[in-house]
């Protein structure tokens, strides 16, 4: 079981990474790139001028141009146009770096420069709606100045890493919320008990008999209260109070063997016992939204501190300290967010989780397995989205 248990959190833990496209490469290596691409296409020691790339961010285009410039220099299998040059032709011109400029103003500009070749581009921002990111393809053609002809045409798939977020001024966005609702579930906890041994029976003639002795104890127990949380996107903070109330069954047999397999004689009991506890947990969950128009769905796993208040048997309050019951559970699952507004949204979370043996339970002779499914229903506000 405790395998199982292990292989569930390594695979949740897995489905918490988000996938990350081969093909998307750092600005720098995507421009080396780009420029081992065009020493193919265009002829050897070719006079070129970057003349323009299109985007909407003036600093990203300049960036990019500066980049391509100074690898250019540094292959040295070109010769650039002087960027002070092409920015006097800019301003006679009246074009912008970062704006569209079409084959045939590009191939008139190159004229006036000298160049053999224009290259040009454009960077296309890729929106990822399902997690909210935004990646960029950077589009790059090399043109004939003297034909017009395409020379060479090649795209980019760039990161959109630290460097590219601090040009475009872009920053990641925390959405703090917080929240409430029912807390809804269950708990079954399973413990057995076994001895073997040998004893004397009267009422079988008074002979040495091989005995094995049974013990088994089951509760099934009823959750509700309440829950409240605080999102930090990637990561929730609940705590759950709540009523949990139930039967226990206590089942002893005792077995004596005239053989191996030959039951000479059975003794049994048994006993069911009511009970209920107020209970108090406090979770930590590590989660990984994805998100689809209005609703955000998100894997889950972490782990709940479970404090016991109050215990009863039979009506009867358990006396003492109860911190011996006190215990850590692991938890598994995942939740779902409807947007009711930009603002306000409606949360649902499923999870499924496994108790560790508390002190109480460490200290018994019983081997306990403890499971339980529960389920948060209720209501968040966005602050900062």
């Amino acid at each position: 079981m405790k395998k199982i248990i292990l292989s569930l959190l390594i695979i949740s833990a897995f489905s918490l990474t988000p996938a990350h496209s081969q093909d998307k490469t750092h600005l720098d290596k995507a421009i080396q790139e780009i420029l081992d691409y065009l020493d193919t296409r265009l002829p050897a020691h070719s006079v070129v001028a970057v003349l323009n790339i299109k985007s909407d961010n003036q600093a990203l285009s300049n960036i990019i141009i500066d980049k391509l410039v100074n690898a250019i220099i540094d292959g040295k299998n070109f010769s650039p146009i002087d960027r002070e040059h092409i920015a006097f032709i800019q301003k006679e011109l009246q074009f912008h770096l970062s704006g569209d400029v079409s084959d045939e103003t590009a191939q008139a500009i190159g004229k006036i420069l000298g160049a053999q070749t224009i290259i040009s581009g454009e960077v296309i921002p890729i929106n990822n709606k399902l997690l909210q990111t935004t990646t960029y393809q950077l589009a790059i053609k090399a043109i004939s100045v003297e034909t017009a002809a395409l020379q060479g045409n090649i795209n980019k798939n760039i990161q959109n890493d630290k460097e590219i977020k601090t040009i475009t001024g872009e920053t990641e966005s925390f959405p703090i919320s917080i929240g409430g609702g029912i807390r809804l579930g269950g708990s079954f906890t399973s413990g057995t008990w076994e001895e073997k041994g040998k004893e004397i029976i009267d009422e079988l003639g008074s002979y040495l008999y091989n005995f094995i002795i049974t013990e088994t104890t089951s509760k099934g127990a009823f959750d509700i209260g309440a829950f409240i949380f605080l999102d930090l996107k990637y990561a929730e903070i609940n705590a759950s109070f709540y009523h949990s109330g139930g039967k226990s069954r206590w089942e002893w047999n005792k077995d004596y063997y005239y053989f191996e397999n030959d039951v000479a004689l059975t003794k049994k009991d048994a006993d069911t016992t009511n009970f209920s506890a107020l209970l108090l947990d406090i979770g930590l969950l590590a989660k990984y939204p994805f998100y689809l128009n209005k609703i955000t769905l998100f894997p889950a796993i972490g782990a709940d501190y479970q404090l016991w208040l109050l215990h009863t048997e039979n009506g009867k309050k358990t006396p003492g300290d109860l911190s011996a019951n006190n215990a850590l559970w692991l938890k598994v699952g995942g939740g779902i967010d409807y947007h009711i507004t930009r603002s306000l949204f409606l949360r649902g979370e499923l999870l499924w989780g496994v108790k560790l043996p508390s002190k109480t339970e460490l200290s018994d002779s019983f081997k306990y397995f403890t499971h339980s499914p529960s389920a948060h229903i209720g209501v968040g506000y966005v602050f900062n989205r």
